[in-house]
């Protein structure tokens, strides 16, 4: 067998700390409006470096990684990106160009700039449309006298069950 020559000891591995990132705060990258910049939630990762985006307006969007972002930052499902619409072509694939982590995620929602959820005005309206419901009990006369009704006296069951034996203990 080749001896090793390369790199790549546990010297040289024990100076490359790859979570020194994630401690560290950094700036939040907000939408610029004049670079046709918008937020988008990720819903799928469909392969080749596209991802599908439900945007905030509730439509939906494919979306291309930038170059710069490969093989640097994982975005998974449920992130929420920044994107940016290619000028020359407003119907066509949008680039996410940031990926935020999920403190900037709340610190974008305390302060407004994006929704809660990224649901489309039409499956909000659903939902709301379904919670409206309220469900009521036919016999809710007098809640206390059914309590009284329905009480388990625990002792009682203890020694009304057949199966106890308490010779054997």
């Amino acid at each position: 067998m080749p001896k090793n020559m390369g790199k790549g000891g546990k010297s040289f591995k024990a100076g490359n700390v790859k979570g020194i990132m994630q401690n560290q705060k950094r700036d939040i990258v907000y939408a610029d409006p004049n670079e046709h910049e918008e937020y988008a939630q990720v819903k799928k990762a469909l392969g080749n470096l596209r991802l599908e985006l439900q945007l905030a307006d509730g439509s939906k969007a494919i979306g291309a990684i930038r170059g710069a972002m490969v093989r640097k930052v994982w975005i998974a499902q449920g992130d929420v990106v920044l994107i940016a619409r290619r000028s020359f072509n407003t119907n066509d694939i949008v680039d996410v160009i940031h990926r935020y982590t999920p403190a900037e995620v709340r610190t974008l929602v305390k302060d407004e700039v994006i929704p809660r959820d990224f649901r489309s005005t039409d499956e909000r309206e659903a939902n709301n449309a379904q919670s409206d419901y309220v469900f009521v009990a036919e016999n809710d006369n007098d809640g206390a006298d059914e309590e009284d009704e329905n009480a388990i006296d625990r002792y009682k069951v203890v020694l009304d069950d057949p199966l106890a034996n308490f010779d054997d203990l």
